[in-house]
């Protein structure tokens, strides 16, 4: 039986854990809609320059292509991905391409039902979501689940494609899971996600 985390304990898990998550999975949705669309118009990757500004020393640090800060950035939400459907209770079984209750957690895992909150169904985290563009949500997480494995985990030598269109739904969808069957069930307040619409122009 899970005790529940105090509300002191669950504050200090969203502002640790889930709002970082929440806005990692923001600042990929807009990093892939801006590479989509120099793909779509031919454009070669732009170039990035990370600026680390503060009361001490600020640095910038300038690359010649942008992969050294978007490739980290989008691998971190593939596997925050990942982690979400557990958090959530959910895996995805990868040679079926479905989505599954996880059989049992580690007694160190963090989970809803720490919030008091039942573990999620498939049904319910499909349902939370908005229109997926690239395709059905349940491939598409499959599809990550399925690159995390191969690609992030450990070394292999297959080399499944993920593409942009999958990497930027499965992030918004993420943050409809979170906002809809967390916060608002919790009926917490919903947070201020980082970067918004207007900080990307």
């Amino acid at each position: 039986m899970i005790t529940p985390l105090s509300p002191a304990e669950q504050d200090r898990v969203i502002k640790s854990t889930i709002e970082l998550t929440l806005d990692n999975f923001s600042l990929v949705w807009h990093v892939a809609d801006l590479l989509i669309e120099y793909a779509s118009a031919s454009h070669p990757p732009p170039q990035a320059t990370i600026s680390l500004l503060g009361r001490g020393r600020s640095v910038q640090i300038p690359g010649q292509n942008c992969g050294f800060f978007t490739t980290p950035v989008i691998q971190m939400a593939i596997l925050d991905c990942r982690r979400t459907l557990e958090f959530f209770g959910l895996t995805c079984d990868c040679k079926r391409r479905a989505i599954v209750p996880i059989d049992k957690r580690r007694k160190d895992d963090l989970g809803i039902e720490h919030f008091g909150l039942p573990w999620i169904t498939k049904a319910q985290l499909i349902g939370a979501s908005t229109v997926v563009k690239s395709g059905p949500l349940e491939q598409l997480l499959a599809d990550i689940h399925h690159w995390s494995n191969k690609r992030l985990a450990h070394f292999t030598l297959m080399q499944p494609d993920i593409t942009l269109d999958a990497i930027r739904d499965v992030s918004k969808a993420m943050i409809d899971a979170y906002l809809r069957l967390l916060f608002d069930a919790l009926g917490r307040p919903r947070p201020k996600i980082q970067p918004v619409n207007s900080q990307i122009s």
